[in-house]
């Protein structure tokens, strides 16, 4: 395996953590109705409560789709691996933060870019003899 690929394999794993911990914070701290009473009044609620009140603020605004959207149009146009995987990741976790139609545009854009720039660093790899 080549070191390019090494690190296409360690972004894909990051970007799968980065969703695997949304969708568990969601399910500890936003989706239960006993934490939207105890947050309701953010002036006499827990810590967790803050948090909890930023990510909702950005859903309300759409901002997870729409920096989906942005990381997605950046890969598109030549960004790094990086900003690939954190168009996919951010992508997929503005959809679960019922950002759905910038954040699908999003993850498909570096996705697309993404698994175009494996296509062509494929093709300029030698083949193997043997």
């Amino acid at each position: 395996m080549t070191q390019r690929y090494r690190a296409d394999l360690m972004a894909l794993l990051v970007v799968l953590a980065a969703i695997a911990a949304m969708v568990i914070y969601r399910h500890v701290w936003v989706e239960p109705r006993a934490w939207g009473a105890l947050c309701l009044d953010l002036s006499r609620a827990p810590a967790a409560c803050y948090p909890r009140a930023g990510l909702l603020w950005l859903q309300h605004w759409q901002l997870w789709g729409a920096g989906a959207l942005a990381l997605g149009l950046w890969s598109f146009f030549g960004a790094p691996r990086a900003v690939k995987a954190a168009a996919v990741a951010l992508g997929v976790i503005a959809v679960l933060n019922f950002n759905a139609t910038w954040g699908m545009v999003g993850a498909a854009l570096g996705g697309w870019a993404w698994a175009e720039a494996l296509a062509r660093q494929s093709r300029s790899l030698p083949l193997a003899r043997g």
